[in-house]
């Protein structure tokens, strides 16, 4: 939306500027919101994981409600769904792992967001065709846990997901192991 006013008073002197003959016009440009933005995608994936991990409602409802909800566009859509029942599908996977790579903090004592900050990190690294460089999934899970967990969360993310992603036994996707076992 452009909006476009005149200012009648100046906060600060002009050099050469003459209110009667010259103005200023000022044009207010907010850009639109991009819609294949797989950052937006993932806070909807945490919103989803954290409601399907504190409710006994059947993913696909959830899902689905969250889905029809979304203004972005379809590969955003696609995006979400693929995580929260690629996440879902693996959890008990996935929760080995967290438990694995942060061996003092059993899982189910995790913090609700960080927990599943953790499994959307660790199944766009593991569990997926990696379409996403490994400090992208770093830098967007420690983001989320800046914006929605607690004082310290961001630094356990950072901490539990760079020594996971640093450990060479575990350098390629589980989904492109069991494709080149076949």
């Amino acid at each position: 939306m452009q909006a476009t006013g005149r200012i009648d008073t100046y906060p600060f002197d002009l050099e050469d500027f003459d209110p009667d003959q010259d103005s200023i016009t000022s044009v207010i440009v907010e850009p639109a919101q991009n819609s294949a933005d797989r950052s937006v995608a993932r806070r909807a994936c945490l919103q989803i994981l954290y409601e399907l991990d504190t409710t006994d409602h059947p993913v696909a409802s959830v899902v689905n409600a969250h889905i029809q909800e979304r203004p972005e566009a379809y590969k955003v859509r696609q995006f979400i769904r693929r995580i929260v029942v690629g996440v879902y599908a693996h959890r008990e996977a996935i929760d080995a792992l967290i438990q694995r790579y942060a061996p003092e903090w059993p899982v189910d004592q995790v913090a609700i967001v960080d927990r599943n900050i953790l499994r959307i990190g660790v199944f766009e690294f593991l569990l997926q065709e990696r379409n996403t460089p490994v400090p992208v999934i770093i830098n967007e899970a420690v983001h989320l846990a800046q914006l929605f967990g607690a004082e310290n969360s961001h630094s356990f993310v950072h901490g539990v997901l760079g020594t996971m992603t640093s450990d060479p036994a575990i350098a390629l996707p589980v989904v492109n192991q069991e494709r080149d076992a076949q």
